[in-house]
């Protein structure tokens, strides 16, 4: 025997197969949806954003000794993963999206263009 789980968009399976045939012993079904809440109850996520461009993401939990998971990725990657064609299909991304996108990312480089300006005048 060993056991498994599916997840799917609707439901997730859980259950137990024999090892030797993989013939499904028993299941039980669950509507992902209630999996989902009580992790999400249960989790606390922090994201911060350093003045370098990584963004580090800290997710807790409190479920029978869930560890801290943490994660780092920097802003240019995070953009270029959600600009990837696979991505933009899936979340169906339109013109506008992107647009937008591209208008909110010109005031980050503004911002960051006038700190660097205030940076250098306050030194000399």
């Amino acid at each position: 025997m060993g056991p498994f789980v599916e997840y799917g968009r609707a439901t997730l399976k859980v259950g137990y197969r024999d090892a030797s045939t993989g013939q499904v012993v028993t299941l039980v079904e669950i509507p992902s949806e209630a999996v989902e809440r009580a992790i999400f109850a249960n989790i606390s996520v922090e994201i911060a954003l350093s003045g370098d461009g990584e963004i580090a993401s800290t997710a807790t939990g409190t479920l029978s000794g869930c560890s801290i998971a943490k994660n780092t990725m920097s802003i240019d990657r995070l953009v270029e993963a959600l600009l990837s064609s696979d991505n933009l299909h899936m979340e169906e991304v339109t013109e506008q999206d992107l647009e937008a996108l591209l208008a909110r990312l010109q005031k980050s480089v503004d911002a960051v263009q006038r700190s660097i300006a205030l940076l250098q005048h306050a030194t000399v």
